[in-house]
């Protein structure tokens, strides 16, 4: 009989006693409302300014940590060896994204398209096709946290705003958006997303969405939090600081991480 390390019972214990989510699932978003959707993503597209639709090239550093637990869990998204910090450069036109990512194992660089990914590992290109899926997934995940409701305006179909009981984060009361992205996040037929937006401010304050484009994550979702939000370049606002949760099959803290660097044209 095969024995269980002392490392994966300590692991099986931690998943176990972090199983359960309080948020609303983007796969059964529950009873949704009459109230119009589109006026109020509109609305959070503009006071951050419409980066998407209004900028040409925009330039962003990020740094930041995973937790132990999630690299565990989930290694093929996370690639703790490359992904501690990242330089990136979104070309909104051309639906582009140039990013260079450094950790303890070196350098990666992803260019993704709206129909391709090319990833390279210190210099070598991969045909991994787990890899290049995990880093589509990455890249278009990315694009959401950048670009923000302008973003899922253009990408999103089918907003519908969920209704039921009151929602806020922390003091901040929140219309919660359900929509699908068709292709989806990465090189999945489809994934499903929640937008949280500020009653207060029309902020992005929150995005979930499902992890279709990868096979060792398929049916689970995650959602990232955004705020310490400051002016950015051209009329825009961009959030600093992000957390990322993992939600469903099991409900762990992921990633915190911050917006070093901000450019734009």
């Amino acid at each position: 009989m095969k024995l269980i390390s002392y490392r994966s019972l300590i692991l099986f214990l931690l998943v176990s006693l972090n199983a359960c989510s309080g948020l609303p699932n983007p796969n059964r978003p529950g009873p949704l409302a009459e109230a119009a959707a589109d006026p109020i993503l509109s609305k959070s597209a503009e006071a951050a300014g419409n980066p998407w639709t209004r900028l040409r090239r925009v330039q962003v550093g990020f740094a930041g940590d995973w937790t132990k637990i999630v690299t565990k869990v989930q290694p093929d998204l996370v690639d703790a060896g490359f992904r501690q910090g990242s330089e990136e450069v979104y070309l909104p036109r051309q639906a582009r994204v140039e990013q260079q990512h450094q950790g303890p194992a070196g350098k990666k660089t992803v260019l993704r398209t709206s129909d391709s990914v090319i990833v390279t590992f210190n210099g070598n290109p991969s045909n991994d096709s787990v890899k290049l899926d995990a880093a589509a997934l990455v890249a278009d995940a990315y694009t959401i946290f950048v670009f923000g409701s302008d973003y899922l305006q253009a990408r999103g179909q089918g907003w519908k705003v969920v209704g039921g009981d009151p929602v806020a984060i922390g003091d901040d009361p929140c219309w919660l958006l359900a929509g699908t992205f068709k292709p989806g996040i990465g090189r999945s037929a489809e994934d499903k997303v929640i937008a949280w937006i500020s009653q207060r401010t029309h902020q992005l304050r929150r995005i979930q969405f499902t992890l279709n484009g990868l096979e060792s994550t398929a049916g689970a979702d995650v959602d990232v939090t955004f705020d310490d939000f400051r002016p950015g370049p051209h009329g825009t606002v961009f959030p600093r600081h992000f957390v990322e949760t993992v939600h469903r099959p099991l409900h762990v803290k992921a990633h915190d991480w911050r917006m070093t660097i901000l450019k734009a044209e």
